[in-house]
């Protein structure tokens, strides 16, 4: 054990001299974490909803004559260019729960009879057909949104008067209060967090580990130490050990960083969290000694991990969403590792970004595990300078 420990603490030692390895295992990560915080942090508050308000559509009855005009307005509003995106549901419950729960800013009601009401006002030239809008009170998106849709419904009457040659309509909105669910507003600062220790634990998998790998074998010093009493499964122990040593250090500024200076808490200390961290751990770095199991030079090791850690890095959704790029390259999104590990992290912090079960958050990664692991088996004498 005493000559394991202490190879281990000589592979640690030898790898931290270089600068390279300092920068981008220990400073990069934090220098990352307080430029996208300091950058992006202001723009995320607990209410911020971009410049699209999002409207769930109620239909209690099928629209018919002018009526149809509603129903043109409302495809409008709604369309690429509008100020609204729409979402029918045949259920006002099922409406309102998603209102009070932050996924709706408003719900526009066509009550059952608005056919008859609009009939008989255009006949007798009086009388008001209301249309129902329910918002949250002091949530300033909804409250934008229900003024919005109140010009809107202004806009309607105009149109049918010009259509009708001059019979005036006074279609109207009746506001309806909804009190929302309370919920913890959204932190950038927590959010981007697992992100950043990802990709912390990627650049150690990805590139640390199979470059050491390699250089090793290339240099000629693993035949070195073959010649001593070193076993072959205790320098790779080492190898092992090393890159652990180096994560946890990394991971520990991390924490002091995001604690003491951006006062972030709670989520990142539950042990739930801790463990896929770790799980973060295991699956990156077998994924690195795939890699290194594909190249025979430092030349394409170097490659072939900076393009994967670029890859894995952007396209895995550690610093944005990533579930609304095009087919043509979301299928690699759904392909990466990174994208349920990150994914997982947030779940267990409370955020949900990816419309994927947690199972699959768990397997997906586990496969590649496991297939990467069988890869490096299969290759290992070769790795480690055997063959």
């Amino acid at each position: 054990m005493s000559r394991l420990w202490n190879f281990t603490s000589g592979l640690f030692k030898s790898e931290i001299r270089e600068f390279q390895v300092m920068f981008w295992s220990f400073i990069f990560p934090l220098i990352l974490y307080f430029i996208l915080t300091s950058v992006f942090g202001p723009f995320y508050g607990g209410d911020t909803q971009g410049v699209s308000f999002r409207v769930g559509i109620v239909r209690e009855e099928n629209l018919a004559g002018f009526g149809k005009i509603i129903d043109e307005v409302i495809e409008g509003i709604s369309s690429e260019s509008g100020p609204f995106v729409k979402k029918e549901y045949g259920s006002i419950d099922d409406a309102l729960d998603d209102l009070r729960e932050g996924r709706q800013d408003i719900v526009l009601v066509i009550p059952a009879g608005t056919n008859a009401k609009m009939t008989s006002a255009l006949a007798l030239k009086m009388g008001e057909v209301p249309l129902r809008v329910h918002y949250i009170s002091g949530k300033e998106s909804s409250s934008i949104a229900s003024g919005i849709m109140e010009e809107v419904i202004n806009e309607v009457n105009l149109e049918i008067e010009r259509r009708s040659g001059g019979d005036f309509l006074d279609i109207v909105t009746e506001t309806r209060v909804i009190s929302a669910i309370e919920k913890e507003p959204f932190d950038y600062k927590e959010y981007i967090f697992p992100g950043v220790a990802l990709m912390m634990i990627l650049s150690v998998a990805l590139l640390n580990s199979p470059l050491g790998l390699i250089q090793y074998r290339e240099s000629g010093v693993n035949k070195k130490l073959y010649t001593t009493p070193l076993r072959s499964l205790e320098y790779f122990a080492g190898h092992l050990v090393k890159l652990i040593i180096t994560m946890l250090i990394s991971l520990v500024l991390l924490y002091l960083v995001a604690t003491f200076v951006y006062r972030v808490g709670g989520s990142i200390f539950d042990i739930r969290f801790i463990l896929t961290l770790l799980f973060s751990m295991i699956v990156t770095v077998s994924f690195g000694l795939m890699i290194a199991s594909f190249s025979k030079k430092l030349s394409t090791v170097s490659v072939l991990g900076q393009t994967l850690y670029q890859i894995m890095m952007f396209l895995g959704g550690l610093y944005f969403p990533v579930f609304d790029l095009p087919w043509g390259i979301r299928w690699l999104v759904y392909a990466l590792p990174t994208t349920y590990l990150v994914e997982l992290s947030r779940r267990v912090m409370g955020y949900q970004f990816a419309p994927l079960s947690v199972g699959w958050l768990i397997v997906v990664p586990l496969i590649w595990t496991a297939f990467s692991l069988l890869v490096f088996a299969v290759n290992f004498k070769k790795v480690m300078g055997y063959e």
